[in-house]
């Protein structure tokens, strides 16, 4: 007897926060590899300021992607944590995350802050944060690909 592995579509919520010409380039480019590369995989995309509890219907990995102000996350990306904490609390608990920051500084103060949220909300960090610190680097979109990448084909092979 022959044994078919099914794949099945994976549904995968990006949100980001992307303000500036150069965070624009790596949420494009994110967005377009993946749809690229992995066609088990529907990315649905999503500015914080758009998404709510209902964004998460059917989902079954999130990669948020925010920048740092001020030693903090956006005040947008808070603001959605704020709006959304309480409905999605134990009710998404194990719910694989990456996440990204672009920041100016050293991205600790931002980290710190999205790490405590998600403990809270009970999601599993399958990969470290990926803090693009310092200057534009033209590097950041080549290190934001690979990560990305990684957490997408561990979700479509069920590895997270």
């Amino acid at each position: 007897m022959v044994l078919i592995h099914k794949m099945y579509v994976k549904n995968i919520l990006f949100i980001h926060h992307s303000p500036s010409d150069n965070t624009k380039k790596l949420s494009k480019h994110l967005q377009s590899k993946i749809k690229k590369l992995n066609p088990n995989t529907n990315l649905i995309v999503s500015k914080v300021i758009e998404t709510n509890i209902d964004s998460f219907n059917s989902i079954d990995g999130v990669i948020i992607g925010t920048t740092e102000n001020f030693g903090y996350m956006s005040g947008l990306t808070k603001d959605f944590f704020d709006r959304t904490y309480e409905g999605l609390q134990n009710k998404m608990a194990g719910l694989p995350i990456f996440y990204y920051i672009r920041a100016g500084l050293d991205g600790n103060g931002c980290k710190i802050g999205i790490d405590k949220i998600l403990t809270g909300l009970k999601w599993r960090q399958v990969l470290p944060p990926l803090i693009l610190k310092g200057k534009w680097n033209n590097d950041f979109i080549l290190r934001l690909e690979e990560k990305s990448l990684t957490f997408v084909n561990g979700i479509e092979m069920g590895i997270y």
